[in-house]
């Protein structure tokens, strides 16, 4: 007995209900309806799955759907349910079994009575507890909705701040790299060009789109490629840094300012890195940055000088305690491991 669009179900759950009921009924009241000793309590059984135990289940659904559309206060509503329960099983449903069934030769309307002040005190005690069961938990499914919707809006702005901050424009690395183009168009103007293309480029992946909610694994990885090529030797490769095909993943969102500050620190350093996707759990992207060498003490200090705790901090104030960035120092060479819950992509 849930909630449900429909009014009225029947099926294997509503019956085992029935006859729950109609054996709770029967057990509390002690009121078998046989005759012969043998099948007196088939037939009480009988009796009192159809007679309060159908009925009951009907009613219930039937105030459920007019407590969810507000037609009906839920005091009114279960308790027109119960007492229309009893009403209708001890003057209606039961006479019409008379036939079927047999009645006790003792039974008189003084009994009617008796059955029906007993059945709707029982009835009554269950339906509240059913009630207020199922109010309970409509409750709870409330506080749990609202609190996603909250958590959502709160790592939404994370998100917004993050691409605010990303957005601004370092002076100090705008006017060093602005003096080596400068440097370098007297001597190598095909370098200063393609270290100026690679400066645009980062530029403009740092901008925040005008309808993006929140940054995208593409876009980041553009702003990453671009700051490699910035800093390789010709302006144009990034032979410290390779990047695996991410095509596939590109539309999926993912925190700003994580995957750029994790690598400015690692290329500030001699040494060779890679990054591919790796094997994650269901539900999770996973991404993994391992050093290539060739110094593994370089390697290791230069993943020290990464802001592991700050990085982890944005990634889940955007993603939740689900994402994690994490140093891996178990291998020859330094390793990073960033996943974060799979999200929908936006079309």
């Amino acid at each position: 007995m849930t909630p449900t669009a429909t009014p009225l179900q029947w099926g294997w759950a509503q019956a085992r209900w029935a006859l729950f009921i109609g054996a709770g009924t029967l057990f509390a009241n002690g009121t078998p309806f046989g005759n012969d000793p043998g099948a007196g309590w088939f037939n009480a059984l009988v009796y009192n799955v159809l007679q309060f135990g159908v009925p009951l289940v009907l009613a219930v659904q039937l105030a459920d759907a007019a407590v969810d559309a507000r037609c009906a206060p839920p005091m009114l509503a279960y308790g027109l349910a119960t007492l229309g329960t009893v009403v209708l099983g001890v003057w209606g449903v039961a006479p019409a079994l008379w036939p079927l069934l047999g009645k006790a030769p003792w039974w008189t309307s003084l009994n009617d009575w008796v059955l029906a002040a007993t059945t709707l005190g029982w009835h009554a005690l269950g339906v509240a507890v059913y009630a207020q069961r199922r109010f309970s938990q409509r409750a709870q499914r409330r506080l749990e909705q609202a609190q996603r919707a909250q958590q959502a809006h709160e790592q939404a702005l994370a998100a917004t701040r993050l691409l605010a901050l990303q957005a601004r424009v370092e002076p100090l690395l705008l006017f060093e790299r602005l003096q080596r183009i400068d440097g370098e168009l007297r001597d190598r103007p095909e370098r200063a060009r393609h270290r100026l293309a690679a400066l645009i480029a980062l530029l403009r992946a740092q901008q925040p789109h005008l309808d993006a909610a929140r940054s995208t694994l593409g876009r980041e990885l553009e702003a990453v490629d671009a700051y490699a090529r910035l800093q390789s030797q010709d302006g144009h490769h990034t032979e410290r840094l390779h990047l695996a095909p991410l095509e596939a993943w590109s539309e999926h969102p993912i925190a700003p300012l994580v995957l750029l500050p994790l690598v400015r620190p690692l290329l500030a350093l001699p040494g060779l890195w890679q990054l591919t996707p790796t094997p994650s759990a269901p539900g999770q992207l996973a991404l993994r940055l391992q050093a290539l060498g060739p110094d593994p003490d370089t390697a290791f200090h230069a993943a020290a000088q990464v802001p592991l705790a700050l990085l982890n901090e944005r990634l889940q104030a955007v993603h939740g305690p689900g994402a994690a960035l994490v140093l891996d120092r178990d291998g020859p060479l330094p390793a990073f491991v960033l996943q974060w819950p799979q999200e929908t992509p936006t079309p």
